[in-house]
């Protein structure tokens, strides 16, 4: 039985620990808005950040996550963003739904929110061309993911530009010119799972790992503190193997199966990133629920149905439409009144979701 008071705090902030698994080899393409290769954007001094701007690696939790407001007032000129988002699993539903809250409360004040799916993963050879397109269309501000450490030469050919950008929900340690991140602190989401994951096993369980990608930073973080918290906790676990399931339940479905095959004493899933369900629709087929413990992250419907069925003992959140939302609202303020937060990431909420409080977490059906 878990002690779910024990976790249901929110994780605090956390100087994260990253590793790459695999390296991933970036092919930087030509520049869409014709300002110049991507190798010279690699070459060039990053730009100085905004003369307000919080240090870096200062994070903090905000008392208005979710619900911060537009500065009073009309811009002097109609404004764009662009938000860069994905759609490759079911996570992806909440962030964009923030994304639309925040462009119904700025469509008022003469602003145009667009979300933009530039493609399927969260990497610079996507994302960062990404944000040399949005140049191109004269955006005002950009929104974006940066799943690696790619990301930052066009982040700083950005700002050069003089367009500010935000970074959500993935986040490269590599400095750049970015104003704030919005999203959870990955390393301690890591680190709960952790201490979850001996508290189901015992001190001696085999575990298996289903990440997202390799070569996203913010999933290596959790890999990273959810190994660290294992050590720690119940080191004699053995991490039997580590898979990618590129956020796709069918690869998550059957990575859990060739592990349940592979290893008859298996005591425990995680599966760090997007579509755990798939995870979990195998352990349900091979009625192992409560033999093989899962723990998993993300409250979406299809996982908090087997909340619900007792075959995922827990999931961890990370407020995803605040996520969608709250990047958007900042860079408006930014734009209009030079406003920033206090903190360069600002971490959104983690609770630790079980079948005792899951109910709380259901997408509220659209009307």
């Amino acid at each position: 039985m878990i002690d779910e008071s024990h976790f249901s705090r929110l994780l605090m902030p956390r100087v994260a620990s990253f590793r790459l698994i695999v390296p991933l080899l970036v092919s930087l393409g030509a520049a869409a808005c014709g300002g110049g290769s991507s190798a010279d954007a690699a070459k060039a001094p990053p730009p100085a950040r905004a003369a307000n701007a919080p240090a870096f690696t200062s994070s903090g939790n905000m008392a208005d996550e979710g619900i911060v407001k537009p500065v009073d007032g009309k811009p002097a000129k109609p404004l764009r963003i662009a938000v860069l988002g994905l759609e490759s699993s079911p996570f992806w539903i909440p962030v964009k739904t923030g994304v639309a809250r925040a462009r119904r409360e700025l469509a008022p004040l003469g602003v145009t929110v667009d979300w933009i799916v530039p493609g399927e993963v969260h990497t610079a050879d996507v994302f960062g061309r990404a944000i040399d397109a949005a140049l191109a269309k004269q955006y005002d501000a950009i929104a974006t993911i940066a799943g690696d450490a790619g990301v930052a030469a066009f982040i700083d050919r950005a700002a050069q530009a003089g367009v500010p950008v935000a970074t959500y929900n993935s986040e490269t340690e590599t400095p750049n010119a970015r104003l704030f991140f919005v999203g959870a602190d990955s390393y301690a989401q890591g680190t709960t799972a952790g201490e979850l994951m001996c508290r189901l096993v015992g001190s001696k369980g085999k575990v298996g790992v289903i990440t997202g990608f390799f070569a996203v930073e913010a999933h290596q973080a959790r890999v990273k503190g959810f190994e660290d918290a294992l050590k720690k906790g119940c080191p004699e676990s053995v991490v039997v193997g580590m898979v990618e399931n590129q956020d796709k339940a069918e690869n998550a479905y059957q990575q859990a199966k060739d592990f349940m095959t592979a290893h008859a004493d298996l005591g425990g899933l995680i599966a760090i990133a997007g579509s755990p369900f798939g995870a979990a629709r195998a352990v349900d087929e091979a009625k192992k629920a409560g033999k093989v413990h899962l723990v998993t992250f993300d409250a979406v419907d299809e996982t908090l149905d087997y909340v619900d069925k007792g075959v995922i003992d827990a999931t961890i959140g990370q407020d995803p439409d605040a996520q969608g939302h709250d990047p958007v609202i900042r860079l408006y303020n930014y734009l209009v009144a030079k406003q920033l937060p206090p903190y360069a990431k600002l971490l959104t909420k983690a609770e630790v979701i079980t079948k005792d409080n899951a109910s709380k977490f259901r997408i509220a059906p659209t009307k």
